[in-house]
């Protein structure tokens, strides 16, 4: 089984990369410490399993997590972070993720959750597991994502990032024409009038990682 590393802490990726190869005897096919140059080397060389943090350089980890569950979705991500929320956790677990993991966990949670993946289960930590739980009482979450496509949503959290229509578009390989017209879709539907209110709209339904 190939993985690949996305982690822009040394210590923690090192840590990460010990317990994939002494634990698990898995061969780990690259390390990256931002988002854009792991997203490419998850296309070049199409791992089975990436080990991704949530808040990383350049492509933030929810945005490289959508783009790997698009394009390859056979693919198994366990995506760790200091502070997940309950909107995360609700809206990776809907797209597939395969297992969360919180860094103030014991190094046990990370075995667990690479043990769990490789016998085809999922694994949350129990602090991600709680979240899973937890109803979402953020109104404006509820009612403003039932009115967006998966795409839109996509869309809507690469604008929180700060990301151009051509940077959107690159990374979904798809015409900045067809991006564009997502966030007129966006703006209409949400009663938005530019990028300014998408990235607040993004900030405040925690579709952006502020940890």
């Amino acid at each position: 089984m190939k993985v690949i590393l996305i982690e822009d802490q040394i210590l923690f990726r090192e840590l990460t990369e010990s317990i994939v190869k002494a634990d698990f005897n898995l061969e780990v096919v690259g390390q990256y410490e931002d988002g854009e140059e792991g997203l490419q080397a998850c296309l070049d060389l199409r791992p089975d399993l990436v080990i991704l943090d949530l808040k990383i350089k350049k492509l933030g980890g929810l945005t490289v997590f959508n783009r790997i569950k698009d394009r390859m979705p056979e693919c198994k991500v366990i995506l760790v972070s200091a502070h997940f929320t309950p909107e995360i956790v609700k809206n990776t677990v809907e797209r597939g993720v395969n297992g969360l993991v919180t860094k103030n966990s014991s190094i046990e949670s990370l075995k667990d959750a690479i043990g769990q993946i490789l016998k085809g289960a999922v694994y949350y930590s129990p602090e991600a597991y709680k979240l899973l739980r937890q109803p979402i009482t953020n109104k404006d979450y509820n009612d403003s994502l039932k009115m967006l496509t998966p795409r839109e949503t996509d869309v809507l959290q690469m604008v929180g990032e700060g990301y151009s229509s051509k940077e959107i578009a690159r990374s979904f390989n798809l015409s900045v024409r067809t991006i564009d017209a997502h966030r007129s879709n966006i703006m209409r539907k949400l009663n938005l009038r530019g990028a300014t209110d998408m990235t607040r709209l993004a900030v405040k339904l925690k579709l952006v990682s502020q940890d």
